[in-house]
């Protein structure tokens, strides 16, 4: 009774899944960690620049001359501000606050979500004219207690971090496929001895199979024709006898 052939994995299966699988879900992972890595820093970073502009913002911001009440205004010019404001791949917005959330300058609407008088600056994430921004909230109290906004948008840091990913991910996948291929033709050429045998022995199974099956051949139905008649055996005669 023959064995029925098992649907075995090919050697390019195997080398998949044994090898190539776990190998590129480990350089997968190690990518996403140090893009995780890049992204924090590189945040710190744009944080350290924000809050600076903020810091020179609060800096300028003075008492009202000849006003009986305490009051305060911002004490930069128009061009001063744009030179503040000014940067090449982001949009930045501010604002000058009171307590009471009145505006003394900057961008009307711009306010943070953080409630209470932090003594530390304050970093978060918001949503200012349809536009996805980081900011960083200042608290002083003097000359009198008042609040600066600085926000920004993450546009190109968020484009920086993708060609990051990019330019670290595809030197891998080529650096595996080269990898692949070069284990593949090292395995078939390790295993070429084994396939050649397995080839005669394969040949000679058949061959012994064929001869087997010669020898045990059935007439055909003229062969069976030819063979003389079988005498009919008469049992009466036998007992008469």
């Amino acid at each position: 009774m023959m064995r029925p052939v098992s649907n075995k994995p090919t050697l390019r299966n195997r080398l998949m899944r044994h090898v190539l699988l776990p190998l590129a879900l480990t350089w997968l992972l190690g990518s996403l960690l140090m893009l995780t890595i890049a992204s924090y820093f590189t945040q710190q970073a744009y944080d350290r620049a924000l809050l600076d502009d903020a810091y020179l913002v609060a800096s300028h911001v003075r008492q009202k001359a000849n006003v009986t009440e305490v009051d305060i205004e911002l004490s930069l010019s128009a061009q001063e501000m744009s030179t503040v404001l000014f940067d090449q791949s982001e949009s930045l917005f501010f604002a000058v606050l009171r307590l009471d959330g009145s505006l003394v300058a900057g961008h009307a609407g711009l306010h943070p979500t953080l409630s209470g008088v932090q003594s530390a600056p304050q970093f978060e994430v918001l949503n200012y004219q349809n536009k996805h921004l980081r900011s960083v909230t200042l608290f002083r109290d003097q000359p009198t207690r008042f609040v600066v906004v600085m926000a920004q948008t993450t546009t190109s840091r968020e484009r920086l971090l993708q060609r990051l990913f990019v330019f670290s991910l595809a030197p891998q996948i080529l650096l595996l496929m080269g990898l692949a291929i070069w284990l593949q033709r090292a395995i078939e050429d390790d295993l070429v001895p084994l396939t050649d045998l397995e080839r005669a022995v394969a040949q000679r199974v058949e061959a012994a199979g064929r001869q087997a099956a010669e020898s045990v051949r059935v007439p055909t139905a003229a062969e069976w024709k030819a063979f003389p008649p079988r005498p009919r055996y008469d049992e009466g005669a036998a007992l008469g006898g």
